[in-house]
């Protein structure tokens, strides 16, 4: 039997989603400010409890920025960056 999406389980689904989100900050991240204090490598629990960067449960990305979204592929900026090597390399 399918399990009903309903707001209940869209809530724990974007809980879920979050905690994971403050996994990985708090794994690879080294300095937050949480309830106006200074804190060094912090435990994701406590990321989680401070509400720290609340957009991340609304939405995947807080803004559609480079920094946000990661840089993306560009195919032809990568093939004039290669075709620029060759060029050099052979000059």
């Amino acid at each position: 039997m399918m399990e009903k999406r309903n707001k209940h389980w869209r809530i724990e689904q974007r809980n879920r989603i979050y905690a994971a989100k403050m996994k990985l900050y708090a794994a690879y991240a080294g300095e937050f400010i949480l309830n106006e204090i200074r804190v060094n490598n912090p435990r994701w629990i406590e990321l989680y409890e401070a509400n720290w960067n609340p957009v991340y449960k609304s939405v995947r990305k807080p803004c559609s920025c480079w920094l946000c979204c990661g840089e993306s592929y560009n195919r032809r900026a990568c093939k004039k960056e290669k075709a620029r090597i060759l060029r050099d390399s052979f000059n």
